[in-house]
């Protein structure tokens, strides 16, 4: 009975996220960085070439049937982490396969929902490295 309480919580707490994503977020990756906590020397820095698509909070078909080199992410379903209206200096969503997309810029835009490209960063983690890729994302609202 308490597992079927937790699950109609998380309906009612990400259905208005998933419903209200009214926009369309593509990503291209140009630079990876791996932190390995493992075996640090095999921590750096390589050049890569993938991308993301995502449309009212879901990863477009395109960017899923991508082959792994090309594609940026696993996630299928992704939610805005910041409530409505705060004052930030970027915008972070969260996809269902543990990445972590942060989107940079000016304080307040977020405000009046983002239109344009932004310097954006995707974080994947697990117990023996962080991986980091930097690029851009054009950030264009659905009409």
């Amino acid at each position: 009975m308490e597992n079927i309480k937790m699950r109609i919580l998380c309906l009612v707490l990400l259905l208005p996220s998933l419903c209200f994503a009214t926009e369309t977020i593509n990503c291209h990756f140009d630079k990876f960085h791996q932190a390995n906590h493992a075996a640090p020397e095999m921590s750096g820095y390589v050049s890569i070439s993938q991308s993301l698509e995502i449309i009212n909070g879901k990863t477009s078909d395109s960017t899923l049937r991508l082959d792994g080199k090309k594609r940026a992410a696993n996630s299928s379903i992704w939610i805005l982490l910041e409530p409505d209206g705060w004052d930030t200096y970027s915008t972070t969503y969260a996809g269902d396969f543990g990445e972590v997309l942060t989107v940079e810029h000016e304080l307040g835009d977020n405000k009046t929902k983002l239109d344009g490209w932004f310097k954006s960063r995707l974080v994947s983690s697990n117990i023996h490295a962080t991986q980091t890729q930097f690029g851009k994302c054009l950030i264009r609202r659905n009409t």
